[in-house]
C-alpha cells in the first residue's frame, strides 16, 4: 500500500518530524520577507581585506572567503586580495589569512572556489576575462597562483562559478544587447578540469530579465540556479539538467531590499551619499543548505534587521571614523 503522507511529504524521520528544506530561497523569503524577520548580521572589519569593495563571498565550512574589487580607486587597494575570515556575529571579522599584493590581474568583481577550497576561477572585471588559479594556505598567507589563461569575457564580468566537477564554468554581464535591463550568462566547458584557457568552448548563453546580476551560484546536484542583483533581488531558477543554464524556469524571487540603508550609512561611503542601491555582489549557501549568506559592496545593512554585535563599534573608511555595520546578512531557511 503506497504512504501517501511520505508522497505528498517527503520523507519522514523518526518520531512523524519532516525534514527541514535546504537550499531553499521560498523558505527563506517566507521567512525573512514575509514575515519579516530579522537575519543575523555578520562582522567583518573590511580593512582586512584592504578594500571598501567587497565584490565577492563564499562559505566553505566554518570560514568565510572574501574578494575586493581591486580596481584602485580613492578608497579602494590597487591589488586584489582574498581574505579568509572566521563566520562570527560577535567577533571582530579580523583576517585569518590574505594573500600577497602583485597577483595579476586588473580587478576582480566576483570569484568561487571548489568544494576543496583549492580551485578558483575569477571574474576580472576591469580585464574583461575570466582566470583560473589555484589555492594554498600556509599560517596566516594565502597564496593564489593563476594558472591556463584569459578567456575573453565580452563585458565587464561581475562573477564566474564552477560547476560540480570543473568541467563547466559560467560567468556574465550587464547587457546593452539585446536590450538595457538585462543581463547575459555565458556557460563554456573545460578541456582541463578547474584549468581556464582562452581556447575554451563555448557552450552557449542565455539573456534574462534581471538588471546588473552580480552573482550565480547552484545547489550540490546543479539543478537549481541562484541569480543575485545588484539591486537587492535573489533569484531561484529550477534546472530541468543540472548545471544546463539555458534549462532554468524562475521559481522564486526573494527581495532583501528592506535590510539596506542609504550609501551614507556605510563607513565606506561619504556621509553625504544618498544613494539606495544596496548593491548586493555575492551570495553563498553554506555546506548543508540552511543558511544563506549576502554580502553588499559597500556593507550599508541596517543594523535594526539584524541581531548581533558589531565590533569594532566603529571603522575608520572614506569618510573618517564613521560607526561600523554588518556587511554580510546570514538569512535561515527555518
Amino acid at each position: 500500500m503506497v504512504d501517501m503522507y511520505s508522497v505528498f511529504m517527503g520523507t519522514c524521520q523518526q518520531g512523524g518530524a519532516v525534514a527541514a528544506p535546504v537550499y531553499d530561497l521560498s523558505a527563506v523569503k517566507a521567512i525573512h520577507q514575509t514575515a519579516g524577520n530579522n537575519a543575523v548580521g555578520i562582522n567583518f572589519n573590511a580593512g582586512a581585506a584592504n578594500s571598501a569593495w567587497m565584490t565577492g563571498m563564499q562559505v566553505i565550512g566554518t570560514d568565510m572567503y572574501i574578494s575586493n574589487r581591486g580596481n584602485n580607486n580613492s578608497f579602494d587597494s590597487g591589488d586584489v586580495f582574498f581574505t579568509k575570515l572566521a563566520i562570527s556575529s560577535t567577533g571582530n571579522g579580523a583576517k585569518d589569512r590574505q594573500n600577497a599584493s602583485g597577483l595579476g590581474i586588473n580587478s576582480c568583481d566576483g570569484f568561487a572556489l571548489d568544494g576543496t577550497g583549492t580551485n578558483m576561477i575569477i571574474a576580472d572585471f576591469h580585464g574583461n576575462a575570466v582566470r583560473s588559479a589555484t589555492l594554498s594556505e600556509s599560517g596566516s598567507s594565502l597564496t593564489v597562483t593563476l594558472n591556463g589563461s584569459a578567456l575573453a569575457g565580452g563585458g565587464g564580468i561581475r562573477y564566474a562559478r564552477w560547476n560540480n566537477d570543473g568541467s563547466m564554468y559560467y560567468f556574465g554581464y550587464q547587457n546593452t544587447s539585446p536590450a538595457n535591463g538585462t543581463s547575459k550568462i555565458k556557460q563554456y566547458g573545460t578541456s582541463i578540469p578547474y584549468v581556464v584557457q582562452s581556447s575554451d568552448a563555448s557552450m552557449g548563453s542565455i539573456d534574462l530579465p534581471h538588471d546588473i546580476i552580480s552573482d550565480l551560484i547552484f545547489n550540490p546536484d546543479g539543478t537549481k540556479m541562484y541569480l543575485s542583483q545588484h539591486t537587492g533581488y535573489i533569484h531561484e531558477y529550477a534546472l530541468a539538467s543540472a548545471y544546463e543554464i539555458a534549462t532554468g524556469t524562475l521559481t522564486t524571487t526573494f527581495d532583501l531590499t528592506s535590510f539596506y540603508g542609504n550609501e551614507g550609512t556605510s563607513p565606506w561611503r561619504p556621509s553625504s551619499s544618498t544613494g539606495t542601491t544596496p548593491w548586493l555582489s555575492g551570495i553563498s549557501w553554506n555546506d548543508d543548505g540552511s543558511k544563506l549568506y549576502a554580502i553588499a559592496l559597500f556593507g550599508m545593512t541596517k543594523q535594526s534587521k539584524v541581531s548581533g554585535t558589531v565590533n569594532p563599534a566603529t571603522v575608520t573608511g572614506v569618510g573618517g571614523t564613521r560607526t561600523n555595520t554588518m556587511p554580510v546578512i546570514e538569512f535561515r531557511v527555518q
